[in-house]
């Protein structure tokens, strides 16, 4: 009798011992339990980082933890975005960018380099926003259609300049498919970002450029730069004198966007709070207004959407960097 009450006892203190240990495992297994890292790849004040400050503070009422934004720039995002796609697959690093991100992989094969990441790595939660483009000269420019810009382009193969934020970047592939779709060359000029180019283009050091909403509307306003063409389907109600790419029958349809990724691994319970969160904080009405008043445009995808919607962004883009290949 005494072998088998000790038995029992043994017995039962195991199966509390087991129990306290799943319920501490769970409870370490709680997300999120602590601060949640938004990682910009770029500089402060750019479009990534500044949609991502601005979602900040209703991504931490979603959470109910803090979110801490913090840039790891460098070789044109793809720093943070390998630190992103090797961090551990727990939901406490976020990788938050533009849209330039589908194409470093290939631009690293073209250019015989191996890629800092795979795009297979990376694993979509949410798209946030886009700021659709337009092609733009100076106002002061003797282009003041886009057939003039196209008609000199095709009497002059080449020598028409263009300026770029830098090599395969979010202004570069947009204008090479315009200049692919409408069988143009042009002269490309690239500068070391967005600023720099903006100084280049209002100092005439280029003939136009293609820009996103956010960066030029201010300047178009004030009578310093002219919308030749907004790039898509459609005009924008902004400004809506001014003609689409699609109306005079050109498919470019390039759209930048901004979005958010977790390491492939990532847990479906994770995943499951982390869309949750980045949908209730996209639809938050004081994120949508301070979006707008940036000249942005709220586009939210959930994941399942927004992969369907990355994939095909991703070929058409890195079929254009296949395209232009190794950059001298």
């Amino acid at each position: 009798m005494k072998n088998a009450f000790q038995m029992t006892r043994r017995r039962w203190l195991l199966a509390g011992a087991a129990g306290i240990a799943s319920n501490l495992l769970a409870a370490q297994d709680v997300f999120p339990s602590r601060p949640v890292n938004l990682i910009v790849p770029f500089p402060p004040g750019g479009l990534a980082d500044s949609v991502a400050r601005q979602l900040a503070p209703s991504l931490e009422g979603a959470l109910g933890q803090p979110v801490v934004v913090q840039n790891r720039a460098g070789a044109a995002g793809a720093i943070g975005a390998a630190a992103v796609a090797g961090a551990k697959p727990d939901g406490y690093s976020i990788l938050f960018t533009l849209s330039s991100l589908s194409t470093l992989p290939e631009q690293a094969r073209v250019n015989q380099q191996k890629p800092a990441f795979l795009l297979s790595q990376l694993k979509p939660v949410a798209r946030i926003s886009t700021d659709p483009l337009a092609i733009v000269v100076r106002a002061d420019s003797p282009l003041k259609t886009l057939s003039d810009l196209m008609g000199r382009a095709r009497a002059r193969p080449g020598e028409m300049s263009y300026g770029s934020s830098g090599n395969y970047g979010t202004v570069h592939m947009p204008v090479e498919i315009f200049a692919h779709e409408a069988q143009l060359k042009f002269n490309h000029i690239p500068y070391a970002g967005g600023a720099p180019l903006m100084v280049g283009l209002l100092g005439g050091q280029v003939d136009f450029t293609m820009l996103p909403r956010s960066s030029i509307a201010s300047h178009v306003r004030v009578g310093k730069l002219r919308i030749l063409a907004t790039v898509g389907a459609e005009a924008w109600p902004q400004f809506p004198s001014a003609p689409s790419t699609g109306a005079s029958g050109l498919n470019v349809g390039v759209l930048p966007w901004t979005g958010a990724f977790v390491p492939f691994d990532t847990q479906p319970n994770v995943m499951e709070w982390l869309q949750s969160a980045f949908r209730i904080a996209a639809e938050n009405p004081e994120f949508k207004q301070a979006l707008l008043r940036a000249e942005g445009s709220p586009a939210f995808l959930d994941a399942d959407e927004f992969r369907t919607f990355w994939d095909q962004d991703a070929a058409r883009l890195n079929q254009a960097v296949r395209r232009m290949g190794k950059l001298e």
